[in-house]
C-alpha cells in the first residue's frame, strides 16, 4: 500500500510540474511585449541598487548624500550613458548606410581581384551576384528606424523602474504581512536575498567584464584604423552577455566589416586573431578569477535555457537565460519536493551554497 501511496504521489507531482510548466511557457509567449520591458527594467533596477550603493560611499564633509540625491544621480548616470551610447550607435549605422556604396565597390573590387586569381571569374559573377540580391542597405536602414524606436521603449522602462523603486520601500511590509510566522517569513527573506544577491553578482560582474573586453577591443580596432570602432565594441559588449557563442559573433562582425572597409582578405584574419585573443583571455583567465563559480550552472543546461529563451525572446531572452536559470536554481533548491531538478541544473551537482538552511530555534 505505501509504494502505490508513493507512485500516486509522484504521478501527482509529474502532472502538476507538467501543467504549472505549461502555463508558465504559455505566459511566457503570450505575455512577451509585456514583460520584455518589465525584465529589462528589472536587469536596469540591478544596475541602478549597485551604483546606488557605490554613491553611498561618497562621504562630504563625513556625511552621506541624501537618499533621494544618491537614487537621482544613480538613474541619471545609467539613462544619461544609455541615451548617450543609443545615439552614437544610430550615427554609426546612419554614416554605414550613407557610405554603403563605397564599402560595395571595395567588396566588388575584392571579388573581381579573387576571381582572378583563382581564374574561375564564373564563381565570382555568383558571389556578386548573390550579393546583390541581399537588401543589406534596407536592413541597415530597418536597423536604424528600430533603434529610433527603442528610445520610445526606454520610456515605457523608465516608468517600470519608478515603480520598481517605490514597490521597494513597501515590498518588506508585504512580506511581513503575507508571512506572520516569523520562521516562515524569515525562511523567504532569505530566499529572496539569495536570489538578489547571486543575480546581482551576476550582472554586475558581467557588465564589469564586458566593458573590459569591449574597451580593450575597441583600443585594438582603433590601432587597425578601423572604421566605427566605437559600434563595433559596443556589439562586442553586449554580445558577451550570451554564452558560448556570443563572444564568436562579436568577433566576427568587425572582422567581416574589414574585408569590405580594407578589400583584403588577410584584414579579416589579423582583426578576428587579435579580438578572439582579447576574448579567450578575459573569458578564460580574468572571467572566472572575477566570477569563480558562483553560479554553478551546467554549461549543458546553460545552452539549453539559451536556447529556449532565445527562441521565445530572441536576442533579449538570450541575455537574460543564465540569470533567470540562476534564480530557477535558487528557488527549486529550497523546497524538498523541487531540490533534485536544482541539482540537475547545478555543475557539480552541490547546492549546499545556495540550500538556506532552516533555523532552529
Amino acid at each position: 500500500m505505501e509504494q502505490k501511496s508513493f507512485s500516486e504521489t509522484l504521478i501527482f507531482r509529474v502532472i502538476l510540474v507538467a501543467i504549472l510548466g505549461g502555463l508558465a511557457i504559455f505566459f511566457i509567449i503570450y505575455f512577451k511585449d509585456l514583460l520584455k520591458p518589465f525584465v529589462m527594467a528589472v536587469m536596469i533596477w540591478y544596475l541602478i541598487k549597485t551604483l546606488y550603493n557605490y554613491i553611498s560611499k561618497i562621504k562630504i564633509r563625513g556625511r552621506q548624500l541624501p537618499k533621494w540625491l544618491k537614487g537621482t544621480l544613480s538613474l541619471a548616470i545609467l539613462f544619461g550613458a544609455v541615451q548617450i551610447t543609443i545615439n552614437l550607435i544610430i550615427t554609426n549605422l546612419s554614416e554605414i548606410v550613407d557610405n554603403f556604396s563605397t564599402y560595395k565597390s571595395a567588396l566588388d573590387i575584392l571579388l573581381i581581384d579573387l576571381g582572378a586569381s583563382m581564374g574561375v571569374e564564373n564563381i565570382t559573377d555568383q558571389v556578386q551576384e548573390q550579393i546583390n540580391k541581399l537588401d543589406l542597405q534596407g536592413f541597415l536602414t530597418s536597423t536604424v528606424s528600430s533603434l529610433s524606436a527603442t528610445v520610445g521603449t526606454i520610456v515605457v522602462v523608465i516608468i517600470y523602474i519608478v515603480f520598481l523603486l517605490l514597490e521597494e520601500v513597501a515590498f518588506s511590509k508585504k512580506i511581513d504581512a503575507i508571512f506572520p510566522d516569523q520562521r516562515k517569513r524569515s525562511r523567504i527573506q532569505e530566499v529572496l536575498d539569495e536570489i538578489y544577491l547571486s543575480t546581482n553578482k551576476y550582472i554586475t560582474l558581467k557588465t564589469g567584464i564586458s566593458i573590459l573586453t569591449a574597451g580593450l577591443s575597441y583600443g585594438v580596432l582603433r590601432l587597425f584604423d578601423m572604421d566605427y570602432a566605437f559600434l563595433w565594441a559596443f556589439l562586442i559588449f553586449v554580445f558577451n552577455y550570451i554564452p558560448y557563442m556570443g563572444s564568436l559573433i562579436a568577433t566576427l562582425l568587425p572582422s567581416l566589416f574589414a574585408i569590405v572597409q580594407f578589400g583584403s582578405l588577410w584584414s579579416f584574419l589579423w582583426v578576428f586573431i587579435s579580438v578572439q585573443a582579447i576574448q579567450l583571455v578575459v573569458g578564460n583567465y580574468i572571467e572566472p578569477k572575477i566570477m569563480g563559480k558562483s553560479l554553478n550552472l551546467s554549461p549543458l543546461v546553460v545552452v539549453l535555457a539559451l536556447s529556449f529563451w532565445g527562441s521565445v525572446w530572441g536576442l533579449l531572452g538570450m541575455f537574460l537565460s543564465v540569470p533567470i536559470t540562476s534564480i530557477m536554481m535558487i528557488t527549486l533548491a529550497q523546497f524538498p519536493a523541487t531540490r533534485n531538478i536544482a541539482i540537475l541544473l547545478t555543475e557539480n551537482g552541490n547546492i549546499e551554497n545556495i540550500l538556506i538552511k532552516k533555523k532552529v530555534d
